[in-house]
């Protein structure tokens, strides 16, 4: 019995003596104050008793108190705290206090209202002509308060690790190597910043001829070549509205009416935000930022964040009016990006942390633990406002955004103070460091990675290429490579292989592409393939990679595919930033895997073609790359069109037209966002039904099983309908999705929200029986509604379902009903 007694005395007594106590009294008569809730930062810690104590634990440094009718009061952490509350006079309870309640001041909300409604009109976009010239810097360091304290910190554990014997500890080489890389970057921040970045730019906007962004200079620390998918990195409200204004996060904060002021020279409504989280918890007093709108405009002037925890971060954005439109004037960003943590021996001897893993759990208690935070500081600066002055159609040539200079010698004329000596020790130290331990390629990894490609040296390999599933090949395993900019700047060849585990064929193919232009796409691409493909695919010619990435299971559950040897030569060019076009010749021999007969021509064919592709994306904004057009900022409306002729030439068994197009648009509204997909295509003469179209279903049609109805969102494929069963050789569908206009949170911290679907198809087939193979012809509205739950209960990936209804609903409930999990992709 004494022994279980023991370690339990040893647990409560613990617990109890690791708590703090607080004492709670009023000045006025020294008497114990009831019910005094005691915060840290936004945080509830409890509420004092009926003696006005409370025990509590913390690592915060400072805790708020407050208590109905006494004054708010904030005290350091001690082991034992004895506190004095004001009480409020009469005088003082008889002011209109802003008193928070868990709902929004009504007035608040109708100045807000109207400047959602406004925004347009105040918009610089608003005007027919602008330009003006920004400087941004970023910024990666420590605290600037705690910068001396840090510099000495890290003197003192240098010397303190130079008097250590490290041959007795043993590292792996991994270990000993992040080690040293670890040792070096601390070297180098000593005296400097971790990272600095710095920018200026031109902006121009015509409502005739668009947008250009032209980077006049820019210099990273350790880089010598710019990133330049970096370089459309925008952390600013510029052209954007701060996430708390939006409509579809309205009942994310609480807003309420603060003051009315004269702020330079104009009257001023200042708005307070409060994020909802857990009511019962959080501070009263506590808010998350002020909006500040121009009274007679209704327009966005100020803008300030501060995050939940403190010096966690806050963002200061201020806007100035020109000629009745309201510019961003400056910006100023703090966020905290982690912390760096050292092990201290309570000997004030310095430790690393390898030694700390080598120690045994019983000789932990030796080491105290020293942290710095690390900050991330963005200072974007706006001038030289030109308005209505006469542009060029030239000035707007190319993509949307492109570089003069990436040296760093025009900077100098842009900055709006002067560096300071820290940060121009950055150049030096940060590049030595980068050189050193070749971060450069290690970057260059992770912006291909974006583009869908994994990148080893000269070699990109295409992550679309590595495995995929479909109901005819089972599981194919192959990889796509191809020799990027680092092999030639001119020549890229490529190559790619797969094995079906069903079917037990290998595929393959190989291509080289001649880049004409180093100014814009213009890439002429001969290449030959032995692959099989879907029957009936709408055509993806001008697509992006995500996509593509979407469609990746498209076909699951089809097994109609057919064999294609084909020869092809190929110009992509980009006509401008908007408009891009690909024109195709091919020679192909094609031949059916599934039970199937054309007219009297048998299943196999040789085809002779010429097609075109077309892309218009009027609101997309890019960049010339050394590994080819980037898209930064997807914009819509975006319409895609692919026409393709087979000929009887050349050995051509076929003679066939085929159209279609796909139109995207994505618009915000009070509803929330709604995304609309419009598409359809026509084919007639000689062809065979993969050169119609299969109106994509995701179902298997011949299970039974309720797994076949689980699946993942598509493009333009329909959950319910069984795959494979519909062609038409003329159709037209419909795809509308709205994100209702509000989240909300589950578990963890991420906001989940709910989005409704509706899509509908409706073809026909002039020449049926000319297809011998069992099929349906769509001559009537196929539709389905669905809903999906996007980061179910908090995590990374949404849940939904879909339901038939109309004309092709059965009245089996699990034939019409279908369930699709969604990966969310930051």
């Amino acid at each position: 019995m004494t022994k279980l007694l023991s370690p339990l005395f040893l647990f409560f007594s613990v617990l109890y003596f690791g708590q703090l106590q607080l004492k709670v009294f009023s000045k006025a008569d020294k008497k114990p104050i009831q019910n005094a809730a005691v915060y840290c930062d936004d945080n509830l810690l409890g509420k004092t008793n009926y003696d006005g104590v409370l025990s509590f634990k913390t690592k915060c440094k400072k805790v708020e108190i407050l208590a109905s009718n006494f004054e708010d009061v904030t005290v350091d952490i001690k082991k034992l705290m004895d506190v004095a509350m004001q009480p409020l006079s009469e005088k003082q309870n008889n002011i209109d206090r802003v008193v928070i309640t868990d709902k929004s001041d009504p007035r608040a909300l109708k100045i807000l209202d109207e400047v959602n409604k406004r925004e347009k009109e105040n918009s610089p976009k608003s005007l027919d002509i602008y330009q003006f010239k920004s400087y941004s810097k970023f910024s990666f360091d420590v605290d600037k308060d705690s910068i001396d304290t840090f510099k000495n910190f890290l003197a003192t554990r240098k010397d303190s690790l130079a008097k250590i014997d490290h041959s007795e500890f043993k590292q792996k080489e991994s270990e000993k190597k992040d080690s040293l890389i670890n040792e070096d970057f601390l070297n180098a921040s000593q005296e400097s910043q971790m990272f600095l970045w710095e920018k200026a730019a031109e902006y121009k906007y015509s409502r005739k001829y668009g947008e250009k962004t032209n980077i006049i200079d820019n210099r990273m620390s350790g880089f010598k070549n710019p990133i330049y998918e970096a370089l459309a990195i925008n952390v600013s409200h510029l052209n954007k509205t701060p996430k708390q204004l939006r409509p579809e996060n309205r009942k994310l904060f609480n807003f309420y009416m603060s003051d009315t002021l004269q702020l330079d020279g104009r009257k001023t409504y200042v708005i307070k935000f409060k994020e909802i989280t857990d009511k019962k918890k959080q501070n009263p007093r506590k808010f998350n930022g002020k909006i500040y709108i121009d009274s007679e405009t209704y327009a966005l002037k100020k803008f300030e964040s501060a995050n939940k925890k403190r010096n966690e971060g806050d963002i200061v954005s201020v806007w100035k009016p020109i000629e009745g439109k309201w510019f961003l004037d400056y910006e100023d960003i703090k966020l905290k990006m982690g912390d760096q943590t050292f092990n201290t021996s309570k000997k004030d001897s310095i430790k690393t942390d390898s030694l700390k893993k080598e120690a045994k759990l019983s000789d932990r208690q030796k080491y105290n633990r020293k942290t710095f935070g690390n900050y991330l500081y963005v200072k974007n600066r706006f001038f030289d406002f030109e308005l209505n002055k006469p542009q060029k159609a030239s000035d707007f040539k190319g993509y949307s955004l492109e570089m003069k200079s990436s040296d760093g010698s025009l900077l100098q004329q842009y900055r709006t103070d002067s560096l300071t000596t820290r940060e121009s020790a950055t150049y030096t130290k940060i590049d030595s460091f980068v050189q050193k331990h070749d971060f450069e390629k290690k970057l260059s990894f992770l912006t291909q990675l974006m583009r869908g490609n994994l990148r080893y040296k000269m070699i990109d390999f295409d992550l679309t290429k590595f495995f995929s599933y479909d109901k005819y090949q089972g599981l194919r395993l192959g990889a796509g490579v191809k020799l990027n900019e680092k092999f030639s700047k001119t020549f890229s060849p490529d190559g790619y292989f797969g094995y079906g585990f069903k079917d037990h064929t290998w595929k393959y193919g190989l291509g080289l592409d001649i880049k004409l232009s180093d100014k814009r796409t213009s890439v002429f691409r001969i290449d030959y393939a032995d692959d099989v493909f879907a029957a009936g695919r709408f055509s993806n010619t001008m697509w992006d990679m995500m996509m593509k990435v979407n469609d990746i299971n498209l076909d699951i559950h089809n097994a109609a595919f057919y064999k294609n040897q084909k020869w092809g030569a190929s110009f992509l060019y980009d006509i401008s930033n908007s408009l891009s076009m690909k024109i195709a010749v091919n020679k192909e021999k094609q031949q059916a895997l599934f039970d199937y007969q054309y007219k009297n021509l048998g299943n196999s064919f040789d085809n002779t073609s010429a097609a075109l592709s077309l892309k218009f994306a009027p609101n997309d904004k890019n960049i010339m790359t050394p590994s080819g057009k980037y898209t930064y900022e997807k914009g819509y409306p975006q319409i895609f069109m692919n026409y393709e002729k087979g000929f009887e030439t050349l050995g051509g068994d076929l003679d066939y037209h085929r159209l279609d197009a796909l139109i995207i648009h994505q618009f915000r509204s009070k509803l929330g966002y709604t995304n609309i997909k419009l598409f359809g295509g026509i084919s007639s003469g000689t062809a065979p039904i993969w050169k119609n179209f299969e109106i994509t279903g995701q179902r298997d049609q011949n299970s039974v099983n309720w797994s076949s109805a689980i699946n993942t969102p598509t493009n333009l494929g329909f959950t319910t309908m069984p795959s494979g069963r519909f062609f038409a050789d003329r159709f037209v569908g419909f795809k509308i999705s709205q994100d209702l206009p509000f989240r909300f949170k589950t578990f963890g911290t991420r906001y989940s929200n709910i989005e409704l679907e509706y899509q509908s198809a409706i073809g026909g087939f002039k020449n049926r029986a000319d297809h011998q193979f069992e099929f349906q012809v769509l001559d009537h509205y196929y539709q389905e509604v669905g809903l999906i739950w996007n980061r179910f209960l908090g995590r990374s990936f949404g849940v939904g379902f879909s339901y038939r209804f109309g004309y092709y609903q059965t009245s089996q409930f699990k034939d019409n009903f279908g369930i699709k999990i969604r990966l969310n992709v930051l």
